[in-house]
């Protein structure tokens, strides 16, 4: 008998959060649609579409971890998360009113991260951390923040681009965002300004220093350096362009920033941060000097 009403109670406990993860799908599987459907492509944030696969994949990866903890009583959670749990629901609530993709994909962040915490206590909210606030880069910023942050991008490639250049000898001039080589005009349009390599690099960048081994000092050093490689490509991708452009034309130009520009911004990249990691490695793992006392 004690065994059954173990089994039922562990039946029980399953079904009802299973009924509970089932009703945050139910909840938002319009607004996921709607993203993957138009939204994200719309506004050139085009990386969101693998952010919550590999959200999910990395909860996997922990699976065992989880059902040990999950095993185990939790007398650590506590009222935050359901305040959580509460502001996310009214969030939702609100944007779904005004039709605000921005705050209700923003809201399920809120959500899950309260609803783990307030089910599972603070040992598995801990474990889950980093997957759950990752799923911060399914929000989509509005519009205006995007044009904030792009046309800079876009100028300064431009500046760069020009002044390397000219330093090579070439008959480059610059009015703005236009680039004149040659006698070849190219304009630093939305797509030059690398947003779009740059959030999509981070994304990926951040899983691989999240899952590669060392100190977490070590983690947050290389974190630093995404950005700064992903400018750096884009400044290469922008030079190739011009190049490509004053040697074969604009349409050999065109087609490889269509075709071939994306790779450049991810090698560099990707090259850099396993540089950065291989001599962080050495650092940390050379012996210290013995000091010979005479």
């Amino acid at each position: 008998m004690l065994l059954k009403e173990h089994i039922a109670e562990r039946w029980g406990y399953f079904m009802f959060h299973f009924l509970i993860w089932l009703l945050v799908v139910i909840l938002y599987s319009p607004v996921f649609w709607n993203l993957y459907q138009a939204k994200w492509e719309s506004i050139d944030y085009t990386h969101a579409y693998f952010i919550l696969p590999l959200s999910l994949w990395l909860v996997w990866r922990k699976r065992k971890n989880l059902q040990e903890l999950i095993r185990k009583p939790d007398v650590n959670k506590n009222l935050f998360s359901l305040f959580v749990f509460v502001f996310g629901m009214i969030m939702f609530i609100f944007a779904s009113y005004q039709e605000y993709f921005s705050l209700l994909t923003l809201s399920f962040v809120f959500v899950i991260f309260g609803l783990i915490g307030f089910q599972y206590g603070r040992n598995v909210t801990k474990e889950l951390s980093f997957p759950v606030f990752y799923l911060l880069l399914l929000v989509p910023p509005p519009l205006g923040i995007i044009d904030g942050i792009t046309l800079p991008m876009r100028y300064g490639t431009s500046v760069m681009a020009e002044k390397i250049l000219a330093i090579l000898k070439y008959p480059i001039s610059r009015e703005g965002l236009l680039l004149t080589i040659g006698y070849n005009d190219i304009f630093m349009g939305e797509p030059c300004s690398g947003f779009r390599s740059l959030t999509t690099m981070f994304s990926l960048v951040l899983v691989y220093v999240y899952i590669s081994k060392g100190k977490l000092i070590k983690k947050f050093f290389l974190t630093s350096f995404i950005i700064p490689f992903a400018l750096l490509g884009n400044i290469i991708r922008v030079i190739t362009l011009c190049l490509i452009t004053f040697y074969f034309g604009e349409e050999a130009g065109q087609g490889f920033f269509h075709n071939f520009s994306g790779i450049v911004i991810f090698i560099i990249t990707i090259l850099g941060i396993i540089g950065i990691e291989s001599l962080l490695d050495r650092k940390f793992s050379s012996p210290p000097a013995i000091k010979h006392s005479r």
